[in-house]
């Protein structure tokens, strides 16, 4: 089966080198050829003061070729990868060179049929979501057949089977799932012009054979949801219900419950004001096509994080992973608009936005055997909430146009990171930082072809814990952030950047180190070009909720992409 799959994907590249142009229409077919490439490469540099370990290999690199062929109704694709060696923090099982991804798609207007590799969602993704996130090295598509079909309008059916990417391989368990997505306006011709209705259900079943020597398991694990909303063109709400029955695996210390989940989504907007209001429970909803996988491999749904997602450096030094045995969370944002020409709003009007968000333990009762030891099964009401705290971010921000000439924003977050609970690899009773963090961002347009932007960032912290010898980033932070922009002429697109995090306030004195970095980033049309050389402090980088842990590095860097 490998050497067909080479086969087919050898021949789209010939086909592509056979072509006048990237661009060009393909003579035998009048198929079009399109794709994109991309690399990552840095050199590594030991540090002991920052604990950047000592790498054998002195340049290591991964790259992503995308090829897709499209003809009528008909699209081929597939992908190369290398990881040569992988970048420190990406997982060193992905060791290694070929295509992985690869898929065949039929389309007309009744029906998409592939067969290959796909990612997909159901409804929100808490019972089912595929997708691809390579900042963090993640990939969990699913290889086998994908059909969708439109019986009407405004209702699709979704059918799918197959086994989850790992690394090279495929895991064990077979997934298997359907999926109706119904928009109630188009299905009954009703105007959307008050409101839009729409629902949906979804179903995923997973079969694992039985082999465990010491407890009885699910050979098949089955997971169901149901959705509905609304929207109109000031409001929206929907929620979404999902339960999962017992599936004993490595991450939830093989207990026998059943897993559920509500997510609760409102939002409001009108000229100048708007407002959203998220909530959300989940138990023992951590799902795996293989029940022995842990950290994030092989995970068959996707459950957001109700947090905000700083861009900022510092305000994202404590990002919040989900955690999916177990969590109650909200999130409220509220953004206003001051008018222009108001004492408040000043010329060009003033935007600020509030947002607060908070997650803590649910409350569970666990029951004890006859032995003395506690069941495989615990009580979980439905709207018990815990009493441990796991994230806390109270944020606001502020921006104003002052002139056509320079633009600022001002912020403030206060964030509470139970380190117990959100860093496993971290040492017993870290205990909570406590982290306030203000930033002052500028943009100076200096004339039509050049933009200087600054910011300074400053991130207070206190631990209620002993420092421990292997945590590094303790106390107080200073950022700077200088970029330039070049928006025209013949270096249009160029971009010079230099920026520097100072942990001055380290209790280990050693320890004062500041993070230095200066790259050069070049963009023309859609191709991307960066090379940087500095230090990148060890920490947690999170995506969406789903985060992994990256060590410390000092040492050039290169990103480039390209699409054709």
């Amino acid at each position: 089966m490998e050497k067909i799959i080479y086969t087919l994907c050898l021949a789209l590249l010939c086909s592509l080198a056979a072509s006048n142009s990237l661009n060009a229409q393909l003579p035998f077919s009048g198929g079009q050829v399109s794709g994109s490439f991309q690399i990552e490469a840095q050199t590594y540099k030991s540090d002991s003061v920052m604990q950047a370990p000592k790498v054998d290999e002195q340049i290591q690199s991964m790259g992503f070729f995308n090829l897709n062929y499209v003809s009528g109704g008909f699209t081929a694709g597939m992908r190369y990868e290398y990881y040569l060696n992988p970048l420190l923090g990406i997982d060193d099982k992905y060791k290694g060179q070929g295509i992985p991804f690869y898929f065949f798609t039929y389309s007309n207007d009744l029906l998409d049929v592939t067969a290959g590799d796909f990612y997909g969602q159901f409804g929100s993704g808490m019972i089912f979501r595929a997708y691809e996130e390579r900042a963090l090295g993640y990939d969990n598509a699913v290889n086998g057949a994908n059909i969708r079909i439109r019986p009407v309008k405004g209702m699709e059916l979704t059918a799918l089977i197959g086994k989850q990417r790992n690394y090279w391989d495929l895991g064990e368990g077979i997934v298997r799932g359907g999926d109706l997505n119904m928009l109630f306006n188009e299905m009954f011709s009703c105007s959307p012009e008050t409101m839009n209705i729409f629902g949906g259900a979804s179903l995923i079943s997973l079969y694992q054979p039985d082999n465990d020597l010491f407890l009885k398991m699910p050979a098949n694990v089955l997971a169901w949801s149901g959705r509905a909303g609304v929207s109109s063109a000031n409001i929206s709400a929907d929620i979404e219900y999902s339960y999962k029955y017992n599936d004993p695996n490595a991450t939830n210390g093989y207990n026998y419950n059943a897993g559920y989940g509500m997510l609760l989504n409102a939002a409001y907007f009108n000229k100048g004001i708007s407002a959203s209001l998220n909530l959300h429970k989940i138990d023992n909803m951590d799902f795996r096509s293989d029940r022995y996988a842990t950290g994030t491999q092989l995970m068959i749904n996707y459950i957001p994080a109700l947090t905000k997602q700083h861009t900022y450096r510092l305000a994202s030094m404590y990002p919040y992973a989900t955690q999916y045995n177990g969590e109650a969370g909200i999130q409220a944002e509220m953004s206003c608009k001051l008018p222009r020409n108001s004492s408040l709003g000043g010329k060009y009007g003033t935007d600020i936005t509030l947002n607060y968000s908070r997650v803590q333990s649910i409350d569970t009762t666990h029951t004890m055997n006859d032995d003395g030891k506690y069941s495989r099964t615990y009580d979980s009401p439905l709207f018990g909430i815990g009493d441990e705290l796991f994230f806390q971010d109270i944020n606001a921000t502020v921006y104003r146009k002052f002139s056509d000439f320079f633009k600022g924003t001002l912020a403030y977050m206060n964030i509470i990171y139970n380190k117990d609970v959100l860093e496993n690899s971290g040492a017993p009773n870290s205990g909570k930082v406590y982290a306030n963090v203000l930033v002052l961002d500028g943009t100076f347009r200096l004339n039509k072809n050049l933009a200087l932007k600054g910011e300074v960032q400053h991130l207070w912290s206190k631990q209620d814990s002993a420092i421990t010898d292997h945590d590094v980033n303790n106390g107080n932070w200073l950022g700077l952030t200088a970029e330039l922009t070049i928006g025209g002429g013949a270096l249009s697109g160029l971009y010079l950047t230099i920026y520097d995090d100072w942990n001055y306030g380290n209790e280990i004195e050693d320890r004062q180190i500041h993070y230095l970095n200066a790259n050069v980033a070049y963009t023309v049309g859609a191709s991307r070009f960066s090379f940087g050389y500095g230090r990148q402090r060890s920490g947690i980088l999170c995506v969406g909720g789903v985060c992994r842990q990256v060590p410390a590095s000092n040492g050039l860097y290169l990103s480039a992409s390209l699409s054709f």
